[in-house]
């Protein structure tokens, strides 16, 4: 019986330093509070339709990401895309385990008069060294997404 209490002891302390290792290599977000991001998005349908927008979304960072839950936009080229009601909301942008030089976007849906667009785990460059979010183009389905947003306030992920 003392066998299998240290047994069940050896496995529990193992347990416990794997996820006190697991924890210390999470990434978080400073500081934490409301958030915006914004600057110009570029979308299109297939290649076309190409719509520039001045967007702005606001929301809130928290120690594991962000949370967008609002955003605003102006048609700045006249394109026939809405820059607005098509994006779904909230947005949910994580940060990578073991890498503070990328952020994840969990899940962006698209809603358009052709359909609905998505993806999810979309990979994002990041860096601490400005405030800066270039959104490489991105294809969800037959919706393409580009752009450059400014977060602010300026944050870092540790």
């Amino acid at each position: 019986m003392k066998t299998l209490s240290k047994s069940v002891i050896c496995v529990l302390a193992s347990a416990s330093m794997f996820a006190m290792a697991c924890a210390a290599s999470a990434q978080t977000v400073s500081p934490t509070g409301p958030v915006t991001a914004t600057g110009q998005l570029t979308q299109s349908l297939s290649g076309l339709f190409t719509t520039v927008c001045n967007t702005t979304f606001t929301g809130t960072a928290t120690a594991s990401g962000f949370e967008f839950t609002s955003i605003s936009g102006t048609n700045v080229n006249g394109g026939p895309l809405a820059c607005t009601d098509g994006i779904v909301l909230p947005i949910y942008v994580d940060t990578v385990p073991g890498n503070q030089n990328q952020v994840s976007i969990r899940n962006l849906t698209v809603d358009t008069r052709l359909g609905v667009c998505s993806g999810s785990n979309i990979v994002v460059p990041w860096s601490d060294v400005a405030p800066n979010v270039s959104i490489p183009t991105t294809n969800l389905s037959f919706c393409r997404l580009s752009g450059n947003l400014t977060l602010s306030p300026a944050t870092v992920i540790n």
